[in-house]
């Protein structure tokens, strides 16, 4: 029977065995985990071994430890079978966990993997020995040895998998974790021993080896194994580490080459002869894309011409034999959008993730190629704008030498191409403006383009007119010289003249034209002040012109003009100048005449118009009426002096036509007195400077005031202004229409006040009417409106119209009527002195005849007018529908004659006109007369 004994040192040396086994165990795990290993199952299988053999060693050494005194024969089969179940399981536990991902599945087979092997080695190489042995299963060290096994496992499998997370642990972990396995598999084995008792049975003698020297050989021998282990390690470990740096430094490198390709402006893109796997930022913005994963695992000939395919595929073939970098030039690629993009390509052979690979670099051509073909058109459109151009254009170097001719400039010249290469600019001018031109010249190398006329003289001595532009050659901000672009003025200058000669000549008379008037006449004029000579200005205009055109035709009036303009020149002496303005309006400008001899030009150009002129079987007697303006001091410029020709030609219209007139102060103060009238009466409504004075109409058989005429009367801020300077100022100028309404609305507003005061007994009021309101637009609706407006009976107002009115006879006749029929009373005034007298009595209706003063003047002197006025009553004598009412009546004389004859009398022999508050005490004081 074997006896215990303890050996302290075996105990120790056995736990020292389990540390060793343990620590030895992880450097070759870590070795395993290391990822730059490619070959990495030797290792397994060597930490498997290592880790089952240091485990077999601290038994067999503890069970010598247990049993030193005892003589202790093995089977060694069993511990061969013993050392196998270690191995096995440990070989388990290290591919389990070496395979990835590391499940808790693989954990927990792995742990029982091992803690079975301990336990297996453990009781198997007990039973290995030649005695009799009972394991006692329901001991608690046997528990106690199953459950610490099982913590050693775990806790193994645990620091595997810490190793695995954070390789570059330190050494020191290895050796803190190296002391807790070996303490705990120590452990493992001491509870395992205490589950085994030793049956009493005589013990067995045998010859072999002391149990103490076979220990030691076991543990020496597995030291051994272990330190040479690690002394490999160790060696491994040092060149891992100088592998890891140098590896480092590649990653390093390589990082930064891909940073340096990512980051780099070029496109570039990696692919292995078909399939793309890297591409940069820049390469995913010349192809138009949006992400890397738009190009990565994309075949390359996606992105490829198909134009260009075999041309790229016979160039990689080349590439492959030469192993050179290349350029291939006038590459296109299709961008994902479809744009065809030109690319300078570099391709080169590397190792990509330890991988044969192709690094492709581009460079975008496009925009390069684009200004290329633009600065080649641009070339070819100067060569062509240059030698094709119709006119002359050259280029000169700073000292003015031709660089550049076209053929125009040696054709208009008549030098060859050769001689003008060799020749200035200089030798080309005319000598007088050849300093002007070296200034134009001298201004142009200074950068300013030059623009002017210059006459060139040809190889035989032929003056040509030439407009020049020259224009600075500019290059890096210096200028090398100038081109310049030349223009023959021959036919210009020809062109020039005639189109002045149709642009101041009036083509229907072949006289200047107005143009040429307002061109000349400011010369003349200065020049006659420079001098001290007299000018003198005639504005002609002929007397109704516009009767022949309007009644013979405006072809019969242009010949009209033809043949006056050649009466007027024949009138003028040779160097006096005429020109007509426009339409029948004709200049005369005299220089170095005296009054009288103005006078005497005048008379016979009026003496020659007056001769009759026969037009296409038309025989017309043509008047004119002339202005005389004459130069009076310095300050008498052109518009002053037109003015004043026409202010005194249209006097001369107002004297009778037909006649001259020189412009005078008098005359001026005239004009001015009428224009200060225009533009006050414009406002005197506005104003209210208009006033209405009534003249009573009587019947001189009964003694009563049967009507009132309304007078206009107007009271301007600078004094009374007659009705007979106003009235045809208002007639001109159209006022009449407006000045006119505001009569008949004031006379019928004053209508309404007389019946509402009852001052008198309302008699008919006579309003004045002209030709121009009588005629103008929605005259009788007016008219209408304003009386119904007022309210009050249409009989009350009688409408003053004169002869002149009566002009178109059946259209007046046709308003007349309306006018009737709506109430109106119609007067017919101021007859007698018009156009139709007698005929008009006859044709229209009217209820008032007004025989006009003038028959009345001079008394009973003028035997004419007294004829005429007896003619007239005794016509209307026996009239019982028509009223003859005779103006101007001033003398008891004039009244008693007319008692003969049925009339109603007006004048100042009875009463002035009257405001309104003294019309109803003068009618009383009349009426009281008779």
């Amino acid at each position: 029977m074997i006896h215990e004994a303890y050996s302290i040192f075996f105990i120790i040396f056995s736990v020292f065995i389990a540390i060793i086994t343990s620590y030895t165990t992880l450097v070759v795990i870590e070795r395993i985990i290391d990822g730059k290993r490619l070959r990495k199952k030797p290792l397994l299988v060597t930490g498997a071994f290592i880790m089952a053999i240091g485990i077999f060693s601290m038994h067999f050494i503890g069970m010598i430890a247990f049993h030193i005194d005892a003589h202790v024969n093995y089977n060694g089969l069993l511990l061969l079978i013993a050392f196998l179940c270690a191995l096995l399981s440990s070989l388990t536990a290290f591919f389990l966990l070496h395979i990835q991902p590391v499940t808790k599945t693989k954990k927990v087979i792995s742990g029982l993997a091992i803690s079975a092997g301990i336990i297996f080695l453990h009781f198997i190489a007990t039973f290995a020995i030649h005695e009799q042995v009972e394991v006692q299963f329901t001991s608690v060290y046997f528990f106690l040895t199953l459950s610490t096994s099982l913590i050693f496992s775990f806790i193994a499998i645990q620091i595997v998998i810490n190793m695995r997370n954070k390789p570059n642990h330190p050494t020191l972990n290895n050796v803190v974790n190296g002391v807790i396995l070996g303490l705990i598999v120590s452990a493992v084995h001491y509870t395992g021993v205490k589950a085994i008792r030793f049956l009493d049975t005589p013990l067995s003698i045998h010859n072999g080896v002391e149990p103490i020297v076979l220990g030691n050989i076991v543990a020496f021998s597995t030291i051994l194994i272990m330190v040479a282990t690690l002394l490999s390690a160790y060696i491994d470990n040092r060149s891992l580490n100088a592998q890891r740096s140098l590896i480092r430094k590649i990653e390093e490198s390589e990082t930064r080459y891909r940073r340096l390709l990512e980051r780099s402006p070029e496109p570039t893109f990696v692919h292995d002869g078909k399939l793309i796997f890297f591409v940069n930022d820049a390469c995913i913005q010349l192809v138009e894309a949006s992400h890397k994963s738009e190009i990565i695992g994309k075949d390359i000939f996606n992105f490829v011409h198909p134009d260009d395919k075999n041309k790229l595929l016979d160039y990689a073939q080349a590439l492959k034999k030469s192993g050179k970098v290349d350029v291939f030039s006038h590459q296109r690629i299709v961008t994902l959008k479809g744009t065809i993009r030109e690319v300078e390509v570099a391709w080169l052979e590397i190792i990509y993730n330890n991988k044969p690979a192709t690094q492709v670099v581009m460079r975008d051509l496009t925009v390069q190629n684009k200004i290329k073909r633009e600065l080649e058109e641009k070339n070819q459109r100067y060569l062509s704008l240059f030698k094709h151009n119709p006119d002359p254009v050259f280029s000169l170097d700073r000292d003015g030498y031709f660089i550049e001719v076209n053929s125009v400039v040696w054709d208009l010249l008549a030098y060859s191409e050769e001689e003008l290469l060799q020749m200035t600019f200089h030798q080309l001018i005319s000598p007088n403006l050849l300093e002007e031109v070296k200034i134009k010249f001298a201004e142009a190398l200074n950068g300013k383009p030059q623009h002017y006329e210059i006459i060139a003289i040809g190889k035989s001595g032929i003056k040509i007119p030439a407009q020049i532009i020259l224009i600075p050659i500019d290059i890096d901000n210096r200028i090398t010289g100038v081109f310049g672009i030349a223009k023959d003025l021959t036919l210009e200058i020809e062109a020039r003249k005639r189109i002045e000669e149709l642009a101041y000549t009036d083509q229907l008379t072949g006289l200047p034209n107005r143009a040429w008037f307002y061109k000349t006449f400011p010369e003349l004029l200065h020049s006659s002040m420079e001098n001290n000579i007299p000018i003198t200005l005639f504005s002609i205009d002929f007397d109704n012109f516009k009767d022949v055109n309007d009644t013979l035709g405006h072809h019969i009036g242009d010949i009209f003009l033809q043949q006056v303009s050649k009466r007027l020149q024949e009138s003028l002496r040779q160097n006096d100048e005429i020109t007509r303005i426009g339409g029948d309006e004709f200049f005369i400008i005299l220089q170095g005449v005296t009054d009288a001899e103005v006078s005497i030009i005048a008379e016979r150009i009026i003496q020659s118009m007056n001769q009759s002129l026969t037009l296409l079987g038309h025989e017309l007697t043509v008047t004119l009426s002339i202005g005389i303006s004459k130069h009076s001091d310095s300050n008498t410029d052109m518009d002053t002096m037109i003015k004043q020709a026409d202010i005194a030609m249209y006097y001369a219209k107002e004297k009778g036509k037909n006649n001259y007139q020189f412009y005078t102060n008098e005359l001026n103060e005239r004009v001015t007195r009428k224009v200060k009238l225009e533009n006050s009466l414009r406002r005197a409504i506005e104003k209210q400077e208009l006033k209405l004075h009534y003249q009573p109409l009587i019947d001189i058989h009964r003694g009563k005031v049967v009507g009132v005429e309304a007078l206009l009367r107007w009271n301007p801020s600078f004094g009374f202004v007659s009705p007979c300077d106003f009235i045809p100022i208002a007639e001109e100028t159209g006022l009449i229409v407006p000045i006119g309404e505001w009569v008949l609305k004031e006379t019928c507003r004053q209508i309404r006040e007389w019946q509402n005061k009852e001052v008198f007994p309302i008699v008919p009021v006579a309003v004045n009417v002209s030709a121009r309101q009588f005629k103008s637009a929605n005259f009788i609706e007016n008219i209408k409106q304003i009386i119904h407006d007022a309210n009050i009976d249409p009989t009350l107002i009688q409408i003053e119209i004169t002869e002149s009115v009566m002009l178109d006879l059946e259209e007046s006749r046709e308003l007349i009527q309306e006018l009737r029929e709506f109430g109106l009373k119609i007067a017919i005034d101021d007859f007698g002195t018009g156009y139709s007298s007698l005929h008009l009595i006859s044709n229209v209706q009217f209820d008032t005849l007004k025989v006009d003063k003038s028959l009345l003047d001079k008394g009973f002197q003028n035997k004419n007018n007294i004829s005429i006025l007896k003619v007239v009553l005794e016509a209307t004598k026996h009239s019982n529908h028509m009223t003859i009412v005779v103006e101007g009546i001033e003398t008891k004389e004039q009244v008693d004659v007319l008692r003969a004859y049925n009339v109603i009398c007006q004048g100042f022999y009875f009463s002035k006109p009257l405001p309104p508050d003294q019309l109803a005490e003068k009618i009383k004081e009349i009426t009281d007369q008779e």
